[in-house]
């Protein structure tokens, strides 16, 4: 029996989402890397839902995972919330566009912007909230989604090849 016979790849990707988000909240403190690692693939799997999968779900996706990591994370509604909403937004934007993209290009535009979005966050916390811009912190988050984001998003395209 195949797998899309009960999934199909959008409840895939969220059962996901919800693994990634609960060991990106909960963390691990004796293993700092794999909180790191775990956030970037949380970021880069919302991305690529938003570019692969967008519907309208997605704005309460988008909405509940950007609360629940601001909650959990900082107890204020503020820079994850604020970027998830803007990125949902600039996908619908340039939906048609990002269609006709070959697969290269769209993983390049995948990584860019995590790493903005990233980048992003971390200015809207430091401007509203006054948390220190980490710089070394960010250049890790920077590495690791480099070096994990192409095996990911290879996984990602076999899975919709797949189901």
């Amino acid at each position: 029996m195949h797998l899309s016979q009960y999934y199909n790849s959008f409840i895939i990707y969220n059962i996901l989402l919800i693994i990634f988000f609960s060991l990106t909240v909960n963390g691990v403190p004796l293993f700092p890397i794999l909180n790191i690692i775990c956030y970037s693939i949380f970021h880069f799997l919302i991305i690529y839902l938003g570019i692969y999968y967008y519907r309208k779900k997605l704005y309460l996706i988008y909405f509940l995972y950007g609360l629940g990591l601001d909650l959990f994370w900082i107890n204020e509604i503020g820079p994850h919330l604020i970027t998830f909403m803007f990125a949902l937004s600039i996908f619908y934007l340039t939906f048609k566009y990002l269609n006709n993209l070959r697969k290269l290009n769209i993983y390049l535009m995948l990584l860019m912007t995590q790493i903005t979005m990233i980048l992003f966050e971390m200015f809207i916390s430091q401007m509203m909230f006054g948390f220190s811009f980490n710089l070394s912190y960010f250049l890790k988050i920077a590495l690791l989604s480099i070096i994990f984001s192409y095996p990911i998003f290879i996984i990602f395209s076999k899975i919709d090849r797949v189901i």
